[in-house]
């Protein structure tokens, strides 16, 4: 497996879990103490938004990785590779 075709299923892996982290959860079962509800609170969206920083950090290294390759091969032609 080349190491694109990886990058690629990891994309669409952390894509599927923003989809699903991004949709209304359902609501808890049983209601929170009332001591500590604001941190849960807090907790839970920083949890439920991990996806989108992970799709975010992979979506900056690929941008980051073809301005590189850009840069570092302009006016060259194709890649040897």
């Amino acid at each position: 497996m080349t190491v694109m075709t990886k990058l690629y299923y990891r994309f669409v892996y952390w894509r599927r879990r923003l989809g699903r982290a991004v949709r209304p959860a359902p609501g808890p079962r049983r209601p929170a103490p009332g001591r500590g509800q604001r941190l849960l609170a807090v907790k839970r969206s920083a949890y439920r938004f991990r996806p989108l920083y992970v799709f975010a950090v992979i979506v900056a290294i690929v941008l980051a990785v073809s301005y590189l390759m850009a840069a570092g091969g302009a006016g060259r032609g194709p890649l040897p590779w």
